[in-house]
């Protein structure tokens, strides 16, 4: 009987996998800084090759610098709410904390 449920389950399965990827993929398409700056780069490089025009370059452009300075904003709020000011001088020194050497009299 467990092999039949789980034949009668997979086809649910499989749409739950198909619906976790949409979302991840959408997910990324909304919140990756690295992804939007790669999507502005493309237009940039189809631009500069004549396969869009002027128009639909700068109409694209913004609606692509309109995202990825929504999802850096989105990014600041995150840090300031956490509390997180930065890096510490140790962080930002590869880790190593500043000793002081006596000095020789």
């Amino acid at each position: 009987m467990l092999l039949i449920d789980d034949l009668l389950a997979l086809p649910f399965r499989g749409l739950l996998g198909i619906l976790r990827k949409i979302h991840e993929t959408a997910d990324r398409e909304l919140n990756d800084e690295a992804y939007l700056q790669q999507k502005l780069m493309e237009l940039q490089l189809l631009y500069e090759m004549d396969e869009i025009g002027e128009e639909e370059y700068s109409q694209q452009a913004v609606e692509w610098e309109a995202r990825l300075n929504a999802v850096r904003e989105a990014d600041d709020d995150a840090g300031f709410e956490s509390g997180a000011e930065g890096p510490s001088p140790a962080v930002i020194g590869g880790g190593e904390g500043v000793t002081e050497k006596p000095h020789a009299a």
